[in-house]
């Protein structure tokens, strides 16, 4: 029975919401970062477009140049950025709780998927 097959779509979307909640992170933790820097443009991510994105299959095959490069696979694009004016630390501080929200959303899924999952496995064991 493959994996895919075993834990479904499910676990799929909450992993690409990980990987969009950390790589948004980044992004607003270095535009806070660069709070003074002149000229700088605060950068984010549209976390609904990226997992739409990300969720149907949008992705990009990179090639391996040297022969010490892991080997395929498939990796997905990055989410379009957007860029804004100068850094308000306020907008990038609610962005960052937003942010963290989404990220314990997604963690609490994947918990309770994974506890459901355990108690299967235990039911089916009896």
């Amino acid at each position: 029975m493959p994996i895919n097959s075993l834990f479904g779509k499910t676990f799929h979307a909450i992993e690409r919401s990980l990987d969009i909640t950390k790589k948004r992170h980044g992004l607003l933790t270095s535009n806070i970062a660069n709070l003074d820097t002149p000229n700088y443009r605060a950068k984010d991510i549209d976390f609904k477009d990226a997992l739409k994105d990300a969720l149907d299959g949008i992705s990009i095959d990179l090639s391996r140049t040297d022969s010490h490069h892991f080997g395929s696979k498939t990796f997905y694009a990055e989410p379009s950025l957007s860029e804004s004016g100068s850094v308000d630390i306020d907008i990038e501080m609610s962005k960052l709780a937003e942010n963290n929200l989404r990220y314990r959303m997604s963690v609490e899924v994947l918990l309770r998927k994974l506890s459901m999952l355990k108690q299967a496995i235990i039911e089916g064991g009896r």
